[in-house]
């Protein structure tokens, strides 16, 4: 049995966006659940005893969350250049991965225990996890082995690879040195070897692109947030925050929404930040800033999955500016909420009105003690149900 698995978790998850702007692709929820946990969780429950992540973009965020789960087996993650491909990435690996092992990409999850079992148990060079469709990249021959096409789908190669490769095979990392490049590399070592595989027919979980990941309703329940007053502390009128250590988070607030999150609750924020139009914050700092609430609120089960920022002046006549609703409709449309039971949490008559305009309820939270609370959990046990 393969006791190893390598996890390529690198990618910048551009066909991802916006989820992944500020957090890597290995990091976004399934039901209120990192894709890299759940992978994780699996492994270990299915006999590996060690697993090697292979970061890049964002890398650290993954370290970091890593770092919180209290993982009972060896769990290193080996941080390499966020501009190297997959393949690049594995060559990287190899001084540290020894002998056999399973390669999973942070894009799908297949909750089968058995199938991933029957992967780890495979003897063979290597064995492809396939599912059949109507157009792909693999083909079966006569003689049962699968013939791996690194080109363009074809109706003709009816079988796509969904990961959890099994590798054996020293010559397959001959062909990878060779091509620095997976898909090359199988290519070419299923035209000289057998390469066996098994077949996977139920459903999973993908991440391969946004428009996916909301048609398999992954993104769970919403409740969106304005960010100053709500989750951190807000400056003075006209301030803005620009620097990481004027950031001091509203603690009372982000415990009520750690509550939420192991409820199953994720959440978008929606701010302006005049500052940008007028100079006063950069850009390139307030993704560094969002990036590091994103990272700060995941270590306390607080999911988020994207920031909706105005950045005009207050002058602009725009319409994404609170209290006018186009942050809140662009979030809306966006996931595809349903308005019906959306929450908008904010800390100014502004919020409220655009909440309004939005057709969605809004909830003006103030700084007296259980309020907010109070307000989220009569809102949802009154209103639909929800045990909080």
């Amino acid at each position: 049995m393969i006791k190893t698995a390598v996890i390529l978790a690198g990618g910048k998850g551009e066909r991802m966006m916006p989820i992944t702007e500020f957090q890597p692709k290995a990091l976004v929820p399934i039901n209120g659940v990192p894709i890299l946990k759940l992978q994780i969780i699996q492994l270990i429950n299915c006999g590996v005893s060690e697993i090697y992540i292979l970061t890049g973009h964002l890398g650290q965020q993954i370290q970091d969350y890593v770092s919180t789960l209290n993982l009972s087996i060896k769990v290193i993650c080996v941080n390499t250049d966020s501009s190297l491909n997959p393949g690049e990435r594995l060559i990287k690996s190899f001084k540290l991965v020894k002998g056999d092992y399973i390669l999973i990409y942070c894009d799908n999850y297949i909750s089968n225990d058995e199938i991933i079992k029957k992967q780890l148990n495979s003897s063979t060079g290597i064995t492809l996890l396939l599912q059949k469709r109507e157009i792909g990249n693999i083909s079966i021959n006569n003689k049962n082995y699968a013939i791996y096409q690194s080109k363009k789908l074809k109706p003709e190669n009816p079988y796509v690879e969904l990961g959890y490769m099994a590798i054996r095979s020293t010559q397959f990392k001959n062909f990878l040195t060779k091509f620095m490049d997976i898909n090359f590399a199988l290519e070419e070592f299923s035209k000289v070897n057998n390469t066996h595989f098994n077949i996977f027919t139920g459903k999973y979980q993908s991440l391969s692109d946004f428009k996916t990941y909301i048609d398999q309703k992954l993104q769970s329940k919403i409740i969106i947030l304005d960010r100053d007053g709500v989750i951190n502390v807000k400056m003075e009128q006209r301030k803005y925050l620009t620097t990481l250590e004027m950031l001091v988070y509203k603690e009372n607030n982000l415990e009520i929404f750690s509550t939420l999150g192991k409820k199953g609750f994720n959440f978008i924020v929606a701010t302006n930040q005049p500052g940008v139009a007028t100079g006063v914050v950069l850009e390139s700092f307030l993704t560094i800033l969002h990036q590091k609430i994103t990272n700060d609120l995941r270590m306390k089960g607080i999911n988020i999955l994207s920031f909706y920022v105005c950045k005009h002046h207050w002058d602009d006549l725009c319409e994404c500016r609170k209290p006018k609703p186009g942050m809140l409709n662009q979030a809306i449309n966006d996931f595809n909420l349903s308005r019906k039971q959306l929450v908008f949490i904010g800390d100014e008559k502004k919020d409220m009105i655009a909440a309004e305009l939005a057709g969605i309820i809004g909830i003006e939270y103030n700084d007296n003690d259980g309020i907010l609370a109070e307000s989220i959990i009569n809102y949802y046990t009154e209103k639909y149900n929800y045990e909080l």
